[in-house]
């Protein structure tokens, strides 16, 4: 018994609490006991520092048949499971070797998959592939239901691959200003919203118009419109609709670093423990994020053992990008628990084996962490020579203006500069108090202003006690 409830618990605990909330909302069940053990794994899916040990007095029947059920009605709900079923069936017609009862689970399905399906879209090209299966084989039987939905849904398909089409228009322009600061999206906005909560199109291209909103939101720093679209969407996962694992994951990673950005740590460290619950392709992103919640909020210690035991995932990924944001992250992490020395060492052994994909990927990343690791470590002279190496400075300054970049580079040059007697503490004040009036009425760059001269503060406290003065914080 004890081992069952084990592999149970086991069970219950990767369970997300958007998943309990629409098993909560579906279940119709006449024993007491089954909505007993529902509600408890919910509450503890919720409450995961204070869980409630499940009762082992219960017949282990019970669990068996509560599990059994949940992984059923999740299956169901599943669009990422639909989408593989929508590959496999395409593939049998494609290549005639569907089956009778291939063509029945078609045919069923088209009776309860409507234009708002998450996948309605590449369901609708599935039948029309089966209608014409069907019609070079005069099989007459099948036909007419299959022509039937297509008839009855071929506006919402024309209308969802045209809506479709303008968010590729939009993806274009909105990655391109994540690099470009030159680049503007604003007009972008009105469409995007208006898909999003738009009941009467498919669910994929809603998600779609969601992801480019919260980029586009991103570019701005303007979370108080995407807390209001998040919480719709919450509202919206406890109905399944856009439901999957990844889908979950996906979204509570996002949230965290929403709530980041906000300073809401102890919601950002909740939704940053629930996107890592279970390990996908992104795992290393969603870690990244949670770790510079934890270090937000003083949690270095956590931060650090998080990083080192997923170093292995990290030589997994093939991906530069990832790469490279977690040697930014572990070096910060590093730096949080005063190992300056490692730091320097794991930022110039990196450097030296991957330059050219820190710049065709996340230069500023980088070299942000790697140059206050030197400058931590009182490397002075290096910090110098880098930057002038490589010009970093200005490259900074393209990004400063309007884009997400802050001075960080151009801060710890100049701080580096006086400290070697080059550069005077009049020029040095004028620097950055110049650099940092021009971020002071962005409320989130303005945060960020406050960090970074108490990062530097330590080392010239008497100069940047007057540079405080001089941008009146």
């Amino acid at each position: 018994m004890s081992n069952k409830l084990n592999k149970f618990t086991e069970f219950a605990n990767s369970l997300y609490p958007h998943e309990t909330d629409y098993l909560l909302s579906i279940q119709q069940f006449d024993t007491p006991e089954n909505l007993k053990i529902l509600n408890l794994i919910n509450y503890n899916c919720k409450k995961p520092a204070i869980k409630i040990p499940y009762d082992v007095t219960i017949d282990k029947r019970k669990y068996s048949y509560v599990k059994n059920w949940i992984e059923k009605n999740l299956s169901n709900a599943d669009v990422d499971l639909f989408f593989d079923w929508l590959i496999a069936m395409e593939k049998l017609v494609m290549t005639d070797a569907i089956l009778p009862e291939e063509e029945n689970d078609i045919i069923a399905r088209a009776k309860l998959v409507t234009h708002k399906h998450y996948y309605f879209i590449r369901f609708y090209e599935l039948m029309q592939k089966y209608r014409d299966y069907l019609l070079i084989r005069m099989r007459i039987h099948y036909y007419q239901p299959v022509s039937d939905f297509l008839d009855t849904f071929e506006q919402n398909y024309r209308t969802a691959n045209e809506l479709n089409y303008r968010l590729n228009d939009a993806t274009i322009d909105i990655i391109k200003q994540h690099d470009d600061s030159q680049t503007k999206t604003e007009h972008w906005e009105a469409l995007l919203k208006s898909t999003f909560y738009d009941e009467s199109i498919d669910s994929y291209t809603r998600y779609r118009a969601v992801v480019r909103l919260t980029l586009l939101y991103y570019n701005y720093r303007d979370f108080t419109k995407l807390r209001d679209v998040y919480e719709n969407l919450d509202r919206m996962f406890k109905t399944g609709l856009f439901y999957s694992k990844r889908i979950l994951a996906n979204y509570y990673a996002n949230r965290a670093m929403m709530h980041s950005k906000l300073n809401e740590l102890e919601d950002s460290e909740k939704y940053g423990f629930l996107s890592i619950r279970q390990k996908n392709s992104d795992y290393l992103f969603y870690l990244l994020n949670l770790c510079n919640v934890l270090l937000k909020a003083g949690k270095n210690k956590e931060a650090y053992c998080l990083m080192t035991e997923s170093i292995p995932e990290l030589k997994k990924t093939a991906s530069f990008y990832y790469k490279i944001g977690f040697v930014a992250f572990y070096i910060r992490t590093l730096l949080a628990n005063q190992k300056y020395e490692n730091a320097v060492s794991y930022g110039e052994t990196f450097l030296e084996a991957y330059k050219t994909e820190i710049f065709n990927h996340r230069w500023h990343l980088f070299f942000s962490a790697y140059i206050q690791a030197l400058f931590k470590a009182e490397k002075y002279p290096k910090v110098l020579s880098l930057v002038r190496r490589y010009n970093l400075v200005n490259r900074e300054k393209k990004f400063i203006g309007d884009a997400k970049y802050l001075p960080i580079i151009l801060w710890h040059n100049a701080a580096a500069g006086f400290v070697e007697g080059a550069l005077s503490e009049k020029k040095l004040i004028e620097t950055i108090i110049q650099s940092g009036k021009e971020l002071l009425n962005h409320q989130y760059k303005s945060v960020k202003i406050r960090e970074l001269i108490r990062q530097l503060s330590p080392t010239l406290p008497g100069i940047f006690k007057e540079i405080s003065k001089g941008l009146d914080i």
